[in-house]
């Protein structure tokens, strides 16, 4: 079935619609309107057997004059159509030219902002995890302060954020790719610069006032910072210090969802005081099982969990390789793999002058669970350098906690791989 498309009808397309109508109801033929005026349409009549023509010029007259005011009413029409086109364009230009405008720019960047948040992710293929609660909780209370959610490489960070944020109104997203972040986001906002931005975050903190049922009074600036970006985090330390006081007339509170922990631990706000961290863990086996369940493997979640962990990234490349045909024995081969090779590269680091990577598998396998604090052999090794060292090496087999302040293994996979390699130098 074809689908209908509307036509919008604009005013002076239905004027000269009338006029149309006008000129076909009362202009006659040209021919006829011809003849009319030289008087010389005969209109044949029959007496007898003879035909006798009637002239018609008697009645010209007035037929002329009917003709003139038809003609009369076509030229006021046309008038009237000229000057409905251009008051439309007049009226048109104004509405282009208030776009333009600063004014503009920022009431159009104010109502994006008002509108509910709207995850990726269709509600009905997200699981319901505490974490999520937790950062409700925290938006809601809010008063100052960043917050920064942090976890594991493709442990569900952006999802449980979003999801926490559905509905909300008042947020603005933005992912920082690069050093010049700032310049980015207000073209992206069609902001000129940050004066025309804070005045449009103030303007939002405004009309949230006239919704009293929403989630949080202020509004929320949702910066997405990807593992691949390295330069500009210096400058959402410092933006999330400025903007979470009134100076600007009202406070805004950001949201850092930190895709690695090398950026979570770059971010600093002022010292850990003026920021509130949220970390995103593994699934738990319930979560597992209930996530596994949306996709119809239910029955058979633990041999997703022996084949890679509780991360739900890997689990949902295990999905996805299941569904090309892949068996979840070859999918554990490859992640075994895997964490073996990032051990392995680990351990080859040089976390400190006098620690080397190794020694921490060591004290971390002595230590199993419980993780170790960042003293190795008495020497104090700086979390953020190692989470550096991790990411440019990419070798994720320790992660650290912040909120725990502990070194962990990435996995159970890991853990395994550190101690046969530890076992079979």
């Amino acid at each position: 079935m074809k689908r209908r498309h509307r036509v919008r009808v604009k005013p002076w397309m239905a004027l000269v619609f009338i006029l149309v109508k006008l000129m076909g109801a009362f202009v006659p033929p040209p021919q006829v309107a011809s003849a009319r005026l030289r008087g010389l349409i005969e209109r044949p009549q029959f007496i007898g057997s003879s035909i006798v023509k009637e002239d018609l010029r008697p009645r010209s007259t007035h037929c002329r004059a009917l003709d003139v005011k038809v003609w009369q009413v076509i030229v006021s029409a046309s008038g009237l159509v000229v000057a409905t086109i251009q008051a439309v364009r007049a009226v048109r230009d104004s509405v282009r030219t208030f776009k333009a405008s600063s004014e503009g720019k920022i009431r159009a960047a104010v109502a994006k902002a008002m509108k509910p948040f709207e995850p990726s992710r269709p509600q009905d293929e997200v699981i319901q995890r505490p974490v999520m609660g937790t950062i409700r909780k925290r938006v809601e209370s809010w008063q100052q302060h960043a917050t920064i959610i942090g976890g594991r490489y493709q442990s569900g960070k952006s999802v449980a954020t979003e999801e926490a944020l559905r509905g909300v109104r008042g947020v603005v997203r933005f992912s920082i790719e690069s050093a010049d972040w700032k310049r980015m986001m207000f073209e992206e906002l069609k902001v000129e610069n940050s004066g025309l931005f804070k005045e449009m975050m103030r303007r939002v903190g405004e009309k949230l006032k006239d919704f009293p049922d929403n989630l949080t009074k202020y509004p929320v600036l949702l910066l997405d910072i990807p593992r691949t970006t390295i330069e500009g985090i210096d400058r959402v330390s410092s933006t999330a210090k400025d903007v979470a006081t009134d100076k600007i007339g009202c406070a805004i509170h950001v949201i850092v969802s930190a895709s690695s922990a090398a950026v979570a631990l770059a971010f600093d706000a002022g010292g850990t005081e003026r920021q509130e961290d949220i970390w995103v863990a593994d699934l738990t086996e319930e979560e597992t099982k209930e996530f596994l369940a949306l996709h119809g493997h239910e029955k058979n979640w633990k041999d997703f969990v022996d084949a890679c962990g509780l991360r739900i990234g890997d689990l949902v490349k295990a999905c996805e390789n299941l569904k090309k045909g892949m068996p979840l024995d070859d999918t554990k081969q490859e992640y075994q793999r895997v964490a073996d090779d990032e051990v392995r590269r680990f351990m080859e680091l040089q976390v400190h002058p006098k620690v080397t990577g190794r020694e921490m598998v060591k004290e971390l396998l002595t230590a199993y669970p419980a993780g170790i604090l960042n003293v190795v052999n008495g020497i104090r090794i700086l979390p953020r350098e190692v989470a550096e060292l991790i990411r440019n090496k990419s070798c994720p087999a320790v992660y650290f906690h912040p909120i725990k302040k502990r070194f962990f293994f990435a996995s159970t996979l890991h853990k395994e791989a550190a101690e046969a390699q530890l076992a079979n130098p």
